[in-house]
């Protein structure tokens, strides 16, 4: 089975990939992508690719637009009505508060895991709540461990390591354990 994926780049692609594949606890699943280096693109270029990717056999498209300073709703009608016509099987638009990064600090276990430390750092108690998320967990890991944090190389570590239990706390997050919940009831039996 295959899942698009529409992004921003590569490392929000690489963290939604590690992500859905604990969420469908399966290796069973490959991903296909196109990257629009900027909102701007995978908003205008949305459903274009939704319809390849489907026509190139992914049942499932995942469209990942950071908000930023977007209004959220309409961001999201526009993102939704965009993929519906390329009918595939499965879709969801994800809206990471700000940033994606602020669904890596949801689990300091596992940023420590991805810099090699046993020291957990204390991460926010909302960390939606953040205006610059993505800062903040350099700042977080330049402070705690002296390490640079690089989003392109970090996020897709963390996010391997991440319990998917904590994310259940992020309402941005929540449609993608719905949609996950669908994808796993399409995959085949020795693969659930």
């Amino acid at each position: 089975m295959k899942i698009g994926i529409i992004a921003e780049d590569d490392s929000d692609v690489e963290v939604i990939s590690e992500i859905t594949l604990a969420l469908l606890k399966t290796k069973a699943v490959g991903f296909k992508r196109f990257i629009g280096g900027g909102c701007g693109k995978v908003a205008r270029k949305c459903a274009a690719w939704a319809r390849i990717l489907v026509q190139q056999g992914c049942a499932s498209i995942i469209v990942v637009h950071d908000l930023d300073t977007n209004d959220e709703r309409q961001l999201r009608h526009d993102l939704t009505a965009a993929v519906a016509p390329a009918n595939a099987t499965h879709s969801v638009v994800l809206i990471p508060k700000r940033e994606i990064e602020a669904w890596l600090l949801y689990d300091a276990a596992a940023i420590a895991a991805a810099f090699r430390e046993t020291k957990h750092p204390k991460v926010p108690g909302d960390p939606e709540s953040l205006p610059d998320p993505k800062r903040y967990l350099g700042d977080l890991i330049w402070r705690k461990y002296h390490k640079k944090y690089l989003n392109t190389i970090h996020n897709a570590q963390i996010a391997r390591r991440i319990n998917v239990s904590r994310l259940r706390q992020s309402p941005s997050f929540a449609p993608h354990i719905t949609f996950t919940s669908g994808v796993r009831q399409t995959l085949p039996r020795g693969a659930r």
